[in-house]
């Protein structure tokens, strides 16, 4: 609220009515005290003064101490969270480093898995092919000696010869391939590659598999020869010779049951000669051609490898490049 002219002026007198009296006061205390007392007085005055100001120094100096250990406590925080983020940041950088050898590792168990696991099935398939050659044998020499048992005996000896030479084309399904190549038996020399080639001497497993294939070319097993020169050039590290044959394996056989395998180890030698971008368009058509194959799987964790080894690559050169 708002004073009045009036209450202004009685509060202006009561102001002078005070100060009159306090000097009036002070005028009475000093006549009567004494001028020792006047100085102890002033003695105290300035004992208190003293103290007050070696207080304001202390209060000074603890208020300097707490500022410091303020900014010591904060300074201790800040290296804590980053020393703890450094140490995230480096175990977060481990574990991704782990995650991806750990794929890489697999994917590389899983392609051998894979061709262990091929081989088994063809020494599988040619094992029952030669258990089907031997029970056809079977029955063909049953037949030949109940034919020889049922015909007279001065016939035995024309018979016996007529159905050794039955035999003997039985025996051998591809002699017109045989007489050309000057050998008797397709079987022995396919074997014979396949144990130089499981023994790791690939260049006798490559020319005996070349062999087979130009002088048994109507071989039921002349298309597993194609395949397993392009295996033994690619086991060789001959990486360019093996896109060449399993080209050629390819084309003359492009339905047969190792073509996705052949299309598969083709990708695979582009990647090994550092060709990764014919590489990957191959395993990409491995996957569209046969998508629910094992082959399918082995090229999409291939590809995974691949982006992952690039994506690595494209880090440490930007880091590079901020140094």
């Amino acid at each position: 609220m708002m004073e009045g002219p009036r209450a202004k002026g009685q509060r202006s007198k009561v102001k002078k009515f005070l100060l009159l009296t306090s000097c009036f006061l002070l005028v009475f205390i000093a006549g009567c005290a004494t001028t020792s007392d006047i100085d102890n007085l002033k003695n105290n005055i300035t004992g208190l003064q003293i103290e007050s100001i070696n207080q304001k120094k202390e209060i000074a100096q603890i208020k300097t101490d707490l500022s410091n250990i303020s900014k010591d406590i904060t300074t201790l925080k800040e290296y804590s969270l980053s020393a703890m983020k450094e140490s995230q940041s480096s175990i977060l950088i481990q574990t991704s480093d782990l995650s991806k050898e750990l794929q890489t590792l697999k994917g590389r168990f899983d392609e051998n898995k894979y061709f262990m696991d091929k081989t088994l099935k063809d020494l599988l398939s040619e094992r029952e092919l030669q258990q089907a050659k031997i029970a056809g044998l079977e029955n063909e020499l049953k037949e030949l000696k109940s034919k020889i048992s049922s015909q007279p005996a001065e016939k035995k000896e024309s018979s016996a010869v007529q159905e050794g030479h039955k035999d003997a084309e039985a025996v051998q399904p591809e002699a017109k391939d045989q007489k050309a190549a000057g050998t008797t038996d397709p079987q022995k020399l396919y074997d014979d590659a396949q144990i130089d080639f499981k023994e790791k001497r690939y260049v006798d497993a490559r020319q005996k598999f070349e062999k087979f294939s130009k002088d048994f070319p109507k071989h039921a097993l002349a298309p597993n020869s194609y395949f397993w020169l392009g295996e033994s050039y690619y086991a060789d590290k001959k990486y360019e010779d093996a896109i060449l044959a399993y080209e050629a394996f390819l084309k003359k056989y492009p339905n047969h049951e190792k073509t996705k395998g052949a299309m598969l180890k083709q990708a695979f030698a582009f990647v090994e000669m550092g060709d990764k971008k014919t590489g990957k368009v191959l395993l990409e058509k491995v996957m569209e051609k046969y998508p629910n194959s094992r082959e399918a799987d082995l090229a999409e964790k291939k590809i995974a490898e691949l982006l992952s080894k690039n994506n690595a690559g494209t880090k440490s050169s930007t880091k590079k490049k901020k140094k």
